[in-house]
């Protein structure tokens, strides 16, 4: 063979954020004589293998063949050894299936036949390969997958010194065979003073916006100059949108001739799938949808089926998830189940928690395979289907972390509500079709109570009753449940209507005879009364919460709670009162088995404690109550405590202490 591997000319401007990947693909390449590169569309595998053909070819001697599928299928009538001895003679004249001859020798005139096994196929390419040194690189393998299975076998058995390269959506699944598996980069801009540059997401799209617009003359591009601060946070949005996918990037970069990177982060906020490049010498590759659409059209239809249904989850789930709300249509729950491991070998569906722990694991779809997948959701007519049995999933999620909250399992209500957030999020604010799921989606809302109002999230919260309260109906017992959470989270968020909100929650309890609700309403309102300094009125109101609410009542704050509040009222002007309410507070099991509750209690007991002089069972109880706060809701509410904590090792006159209401209080 004539021409070396160290002529490779590899298109893109260079290899950018690769160095790592190439040096990792260069050692395994050392060490066996088969390697695949897989993942996802358009995550830079051609181009990571073209650059590690130049290196590793020119070592070689007899240098490298390359071979592409350029459109998601070879030429027709021809085979992969055909394709390779075509690339070998430099006889591809274009045809789709050779991407372009790199090193190889004329063939004679006995290079002419097609078919595998064959002169011209197998047996000859075979043959002509025994005691060379050579590097096979197999790009974009997939439509042949199976046929290139078996040349790799032959290549490997019977002619020893061929190395492969191979890349595609998923390995070839041979005994020696190395596997590289290729993500998306990193998105990031060092934050300023740290000497951390951009990312590599944002590197690329600034060096090919630079680029572009210097072809086209359309002004300064982003980079030229030292870039600001307001367009690096643009780039970086649209980087972190579509997540870091090197092909993305490329097509978004080629758009900065048309618009500026702070429109064009805002164009992104609702599909990316748009993305084109029309002079891109990979069809496939000229735009986003047809780059996801190529893998789409190798999936069989229980696997597209999956895909689109999928594409209802905005981030993270689990399989259980999946089974229910992609099972249906003739579609059995056991073939979901196999279906998302063949989209996570097929580099469609992530992995984000690996299987075999004691966790289920868990999956995450691409943004541009989510939005190709919605398309065809949508095409299918399944949209609304497959968001109702989501919105049902959800409903059952939230009910679960109810359960958990209130049998006195804090924490892990609150990690699975950090775990299912964007579900159950999206789950609330898709808009109801029906008057059934208005109320199941209401009902997803006050099973929450506890993460909106103690967990820091109230005015998400408040907007999501805002917009689901007037569909629900009225005359329901959990109609008044979600009137008087809406008036708690208008007072966290000190909304005007707080004092409105709960008037009607007072009103639709008395109708139904909901003495839980009518004695959280008199809670709210006594923490409203105290944070506004009227004392004697907030302890009515605390008093009346305190007897009101009863023992077992759940979807709010425990009477224990109340009683709390009451004794931090009465802290002040009476304490023998605060002291025998603290008391009532840790009397009974809320206490003993709600954290939530058993802070409370400790820091109206801290304050009252402080307030008569006993400074170190003051500071002991406080940070007990710090402790039990961080736990449930993490930083939210610890202010206060800090506060008091500080009040206290500081030794001020008692009369000095301040008051600020605790996470869950105001």
């Amino acid at each position: 063979m004539k021409e070396m591997a160290g002529r490779v000319r590899v298109r893109g401007g260079g290899l950018l954020g690769r160095t790592d990947e190439l040096t990792a693909l260069r050692r395994l390449l050392a060490r066996s004589r088969l390697v695949t590169v897989t993942g996802g569309p358009g995550v830079g595998k051609s181009t990571l293998a073209a650059h590690a053909a130049a290196a590793v070819g020119s070592q070689l001697t007899d240098g490298v063949v390359i071979v592409r599928w350029w459109d998601g299928g070879p030429a027709r009538g021809q085979s992969v050894a055909r394709a390779v001895l075509e690339a070998m003679d430099g006889e591809s004249g274009g045809v789709p299936g050779v991407a372009r001859h790199v090193s190889g020798e004329p063939s004679g005139e006995g290079g002419r036949g097609v078919g595998v096994g064959g002169p011209g196929g197998e047996g000859e390419l075979v043959a002509r390969l025994r005691g060379r040194r050579v590097l096979v690189v197999l790009d974009d393998l997939d439509p042949v997958r199976e046929e290139c299975l078996r040349l790799v076998q032959s290549l490997l058995l019977l002619a020893p010194g061929v190395r492969v390269l191979a890349t595609g959506r998923q390995p070839l699944g041979l005994g020696q065979e190395l596997v590289l598996h290729l993500r998306p980069f990193p998105v990031g801009v060092g934050a300023p003073g740290t000497g951390e540059g951009p990312g590599p997401a944002v590197v690329l799209f600034m060096e090919r916006a630079r680029g572009v617009r210097r072809r086209t003359g359309t002004g300064p591009a982003p980079g030229t100059a030292a870039p600001d601060e307001a367009e690096l946070r643009a780039v970086s949005d649209i980087c972190a949108r579509l997540e870091g996918v090197p092909l993305a990037v490329e097509l978004a970069a080629a758009q900065t001739a048309l618009h500026p990177p702070a429109r064009l982060a805002q164009m992104l906020r609702l599909t990316q799938g748009w993305l084109d490049r029309p002079q891109a010498p990979v069809r496939r590759h000229r735009s986003l949808r047809a780059a996801v659409g190529a893998s789409y059209a190798l999936c069989g239809q229980d696997e597209r089926s999956v895909w689109a249904r999928l594409s209802v989850f905005p981030g993270e789930f689990d399989e259980d998830a999946a089974v229910h709300v992609c099972a249906g249509g003739g579609l059995d729950q056991r073939r979901v189940a196999s279906c998302l491991a063949r989209l996570v070998l097929a580099s469609v569906l992530e992995p984000v928690r690996d299987p075999g722990g004691v966790l289920q694991p868990r999956y995450r779809l691409p943004a541009a395979a989510r939005g190709f997948g919605a398309e065809r959701l949508e095409s299918a007519g399944e949209s609304a289907a497959a968001a109702a049995r989501h919105l049902d999933w959800y409903r059952t999620v939230a009910s679960t972390a109810h359960q958990l909250w209130s049998t006195g399992r804090h924490e892990q209500a609150t990690l699975l509500l950090r775990d299912e957030e964007p579900n159950l999020r999206t789950a609330l604010e898709r808009g109801p079709d029906s008057a059934d799921r208005s109320a199941a989606a209401l009902g997803m809302v006050v099973d929450l109570w506890f993460w909106w109002a103690v967990c820091g999230h109230a005015a998400e919260g408040r907007e999501h009753l805002r917009r689901l309260l007037p569909l629900g109906s009225a005359d329901s017992m959990g109609h008044g449940q979600a009137l008087w959470l809406a008036g708690w989270l208008a007072a966290c968020t000190g909304a005007p209507e707080a004092e409105e909100l709960l008037g009607q929650a007072w009103r639709a309890a008395m109708l139904s005879g909901d003495d839980a609700t009518i004695g959280r309403v008199a809670h709210v309102q006594g923490i409203i009364a105290l944070r506004d300094g009227e004392t004697e009125r907030a302890i009515e109101h605390l008093r009346e919460a305190a007897h009101t609410v009863p023992v077992h009542a759940d979807h709010g704050p425990p009477a224990a709670v109340s009683w709390a509040g009451l004794a931090v009222a009465q802290a002040r002007v009476r304490p023998a009162d605060a002291l025998h309410s603290v008391r009532r507070a840790s009397a009974g099991t809320q206490t003993r088995h709600d954290i939530w509750a058993r802070s409370m209690t400790q820091y109206a007991h801290a304050l009252v404690e402080h307030l008569r002089g006993r400074h170190s069972s003051a500071w002991r109880r406080a940070h007990k109550a710090l402790a039990g706060v961080v736990s449930v809701a993490g930083p939210f509410g610890a202010a206060s405590v800090h506060q008091l904590i500080t009040a206290i090792e500081r030794g001020p006159a008692p009369g000095a202490v301040e008051w600020t209401p605790p996470c869950g209080w105001d």
